[in-house]
């Protein structure tokens, strides 16, 4: 057999074994819903260190772990990178000495991780609030980036200059190869995981192959004079920037939605009294005086001396769960005696939180239809302590989010806190919200409202176990349409639920595995005292009490 045969069969099995390992790994403890990192860990770079990144930021529970992790993984990423840099080496080249190349590695495993380390971050947040627009601002700019990093650790002047359109088309081939091996090892039986993550990881050998052929015997580089690093550099701030103005945007979607709940009416009888709760970032300038049955605003900042909900800013908002459900419990029991009536609840984004977290924690007679309309589901998958505290499980992560996220204040009309009284509701009570959002409640009739596009934030299996109804369209957009307020108006007046989840849903939950942090396990936080409980991401069945 030919030298440069040898040198890819092993460049194969080098790259399909640490897939299949993780696979095993994580299928010997069931840990379901990491299943479609496993192909990440062989792949080009530098997509193979924003895996390195993401298990670093959940896994670690001290300051002295993370930084003896984080070192540990730049130095094994890059003399594992300079050894299939070897072998994928062109034969028509003198390969350089693997010292050299060792070197490069390194120093380029050094420059991918603060390169990605913003946007690993990032998707930490995604795992917490379960947002398909953060996933989207955490997945460009690395699909950018990756090209322009695509050289690092193979030529010593890498970062200079652009990337041929074949080292583009590699990077963004692997991106392509990397989904699809996702989707690959959630979709096949158990038996097969662990194969299918070694097949996947074959994809990733014959790419680095191509890759450095690329790169080694590119004829000319576009732009030699360009310093291709500081243009990283600038794109990264950039982006972060961007970030800020996309989420400050994209947090208001739930709120442009109050209006279009006022022609609930006209699709349906609905004879008893509704309280709609918006989304995050959502406001209500009105009189108290228009907030009348049938449809009522709910106010997180409560009610007025006669009942009626007063006007709230986006601000109120940001409180805790908890202190907006008992304001709902409160508006609940004086609307239901001011009526004599029942009374419906549809929550919208945040307000179907509210709402399930109100119909767990309080007693609720007077409720008994209930409509989430895009619930945030599986939140509450990760976990970083409070400022003042010293250690904990994601420490450093939420640091460097307080950081980013001051960064993003710039572009941000109302900026955001990762220490804001909402998010810690996630984090301090993720048993409740990472598993039972989509659980039944006794005597209470309630449906689910799912954008479609939110599938890309989600882990593999909804395990909804109420009737869900999927729509095409963005989060905390369902009810603009007349098809949404039809589905909210049936569901009102006693029509019998139907289950409408394409396969679509379930596809996109697969895809987007690859590029998902991995969750915290209930068991493993000593301040979810849950180790009892069920876990959605250990494929143990949520809804069992």
């Amino acid at each position: 057999m030919r030298p440069e045969r040898v040198r890819l069969l092993w460049l194969l099995v080098l790259t399909a074994a640490p897939a299949a390992a993780v696979a095993a790994v994580l299928y010997a403890v069931d840990f379901t819903s990491a299943f479609g990192l496993a192909p990440q860990v062989s792949a080009i770079s530098p997509y193979a260190t924003f895996f390195d990144l993401r298990w670093i930021l959940v896994f670690h529970n001290s300051w002295a772990m993370f930084v003896g992790l984080l070192l540990g993984a730049i130095v094994l990423r890059g003399l594992f990178s300079a050894v299939l840099v070897a072998l994928a080496w062109p034969a028509e080249r003198s390969c350089p000495s693997f010292r050299r190349l060792a070197s490069r590695n390194l120093a380029f495993a050094v420059v991918a991780t603060v390169t990605l380390s913003p946007f690993t971050a990032l998707a930490v947040v995604v795992s917490d609030v379960s947002l398909a627009y953060f996933q989207f601002l955490v997945l460009v700019p690395v699909i950018i980036l990756a090209p322009l990093l695509q050289r690092g650790g193979i030529l010593p002047n890498w970062w200079r200059g652009l990337p041929s359109a074949a080292i583009v088309g590699w990077s963004l081939l692997n991106f392509v190869t990397l989904c699809a091996g996702a989707a690959l090892v959630w979709s096949v039986p158990d038996r097969l995981t662990v194969p299918a993550a070694a097949v996947a990881g074959m994809a990733n050998g014959l790419l680095w192959q191509r890759k450095v052929r690329a790169t080694v015997l590119q004829q000319r580089v576009r732009w030699p004079r360009l310093p291709g690093m500081p243009l990283v550099v600038t794109l990264v701030v950039s982006s972060l920037l961007l970030v800020g103005y996309a989420e400050d945007r994209g947090a208001r979607g739930a709120g442009q939605s109050l209006q279009p709940i006022d022609a609930l009416p006209q699709f349906g009888d609905i004879d008893h009294p509704v309280i709609f709760l918006g989304g995050y970032n959502s406001a209500h300038y009105g009189d108290p005086s228009e907030s009348e049955p049938p449809v009522v605003r709910f106010s997180y900042r409560g009610t007025d001396n006669h009942g009626k909900p007063v006007f709230y800013i986006p601000a109120d908002t940001h409180q805790s769960l908890s202190t907006s459900a008992q304001l709902l419990a409160t508006q609940v029991d004086q609307l239901h005696s001011r009526s004599g009536k029942r009374v419906s609840l549809v929550g919208q984004s945040e307000g179907a939180l509210v709402v399930r977290y109100y119909l767990d924690r309080y007693p609720h007679p007077a409720v008994d239809t209930v409509v989430l309309d895009s619930p945030i589901l599986r939140a509450g998958r990760v976990y970083y302590p409070p400022p003042q505290a010293r250690s904990g499980w994601g420490i450093a992560t939420g640091w460097q989010l307080r950081a980013i996220f001051k960064l993003m204040e710039a572009a941000s009309e109302a900026p955001d806190s990762p220490d804001s009284p909402f998010i810690r509701s996630l984090l301090d009570d993720a048993p409740f919200y990472r598993n039972r959002v989509l659980c039944p409640v006794p005597g209470v009739r309630m449906i689910a409202l799912l954008p479609t596009v939110d599938a890309i934030a989600l882990p593999a299996e909804l395990n909804a176990r109420i009737p869900v109804i999927e729509m095409a369209g963005f989060h905390g957009h369902l009810i603009d349409r007349r098809r949404g307020l039809r589905h909210v108006a049936d569901h009102l007046t006693g029509k019998p639920p139907r289950n409408l989840l394409t396969w679509e849903y379930s596809a996109l939950q697969r895809v987007a595995g690859a590029w998902q942090a991995p969750a915290l396990p209930l068991a493993l936080n000593p301040l979810w005292h849950a180790a009892d409980q069920p876990d959605a991401a250990l494929r143990r069945e949520p809804c069992r009490t």
